[in-house]
């Protein structure tokens, strides 16, 4: 038994699986080892600037010949020159967010490259369906890092984006089993996006103590804090009341960076795991274990295909 969609023959690629582009983590090995797994590894541009991303993607192009994305934040004011990188690249996929890819849709298309675009609600689904883009990662609130204000579980968009779209959904938010890649099928997506299963694992370029925090949480472990101006969602500790206590009206993503960046600077030397910004969707109950990437997704396939023999069974 093998599970393929539609999507996978578009991208080139063997496993409905795709890594998200988490800035400052998505780098040129990490998304190579997804690649080379069988998803499609998505390379974070922006954290790493114009030069550092020719970087990322000449060691990217050295370590895989398969597939994969360049994410392509679009409040960033960098993107224009990022987007002048990829053909010298030969990229074909491009993953954008945080913004209205209208802009950009024809350049990249012009170029050849299929135009993923990130959503968190069914509004901004058909916006980005009418801007041309060729498909679509629905991101409930359930994944890490900054989230919509309208907080719709993962679960909940799903299906009302795949209702009123006529292109191909990826689902995103809370994955990190076979088990979520199976529920993602049944309820139409075409193929799932991880971000924290993929901290947990040994290509990914953060610290230990990030990775154990992840093993050690529970399903309960995170939160959405600065709710009223940049929604965020990372593990419950004495940094997520901080960053929280910053919170009021107006404030945008880059006034909480300095903070954030102070989190993240703590975690070499947070042993405990109280101190450090640790994002995390709300998966983080099913990781146990750090591994290499090629055994996750192998687990995660092994095991939605032995749930969809048992509901083969169930429902005879």
């Amino acid at each position: 038994m093998s599970i393929r969609t539609p999507i996978c023959d578009t991208l080139g690629i063997e496993h409905p699986i795709i890594l998200g582009g988490m800035m400052g983590i998505s780098d040129g090995i990490l998304t190579a080892a997804v690649s080379n797994a069988g998803g499609l590894g998505t390379l974070s541009s922006a954290t790493f600037g114009v030069d550092g991303t020719r970087e990322q993607m000449t060691k990217l192009n050295e370590l895989t010949d398969k597939p994969y994305s360049v994410n392509l934040p679009l409040f960033h004011p960098m993107v224009p020159d990022l987007i002048k990188l990829l053909p010298e690249y030969n990229v074909k996929i491009v993953t954008t967010s945080a913004g209205n890819p209208a802009k950009y849709v024809g350049i990249l298309k012009e170029m050849g490259i299929y135009v993923i675009h990130v959503v968190s609600s069914v509004r901004t689904a058909l916006k980005a369906e009418d801007a041309g883009v060729d498909a679509i990662v629905a991101e409930g609130s359930d994944s890490g890092g900054k989230v919509a204000r309208d907080e719709v579980p993962t679960i909940s968009l799903i299906p009302q984006v795949i209702e009123q779209v006529n292109i191909p959904v990826i689902a995103a938010g809370g994955m990190a089993t076979g088990r979520g890649l199976l529920a993602s099928l049944a309820m139409g997506a075409q193929a799932v996006q991880l971000g924290t299963r993929f901290i947990a694992s040994d290509e990914a370029p953060v610290h230990q103590n990030w990775k154990q925090v992840l093993i050690d949480s529970g399903d309960s472990a995170t939160a959405i804090a600065c709710k009223t101006s940049s929604p965020t969602r990372l593990v419950k500790n004495e940094f997520f009341d901080e960053l929280d206590a910053l919170d009021e009206p107006g404030k945008t993503a880059m006034d909480f960076m300095p903070k954030q960046n102070e989190g993240s600077m703590r975690i070499p030397d947070d042993s405990d795991g109280s101190r450090g910004n640790y994002i995390a969707g709300t998966g983080t109950g099913l990781v146990r274990e750090v591994k290499p990437v090629a055994d996750i997704v192998r687990e995660i396939i092994e095991e939605a295909e032995a749930g969809m023999a048992v509901m083969r069974q169930a429902f005879v």
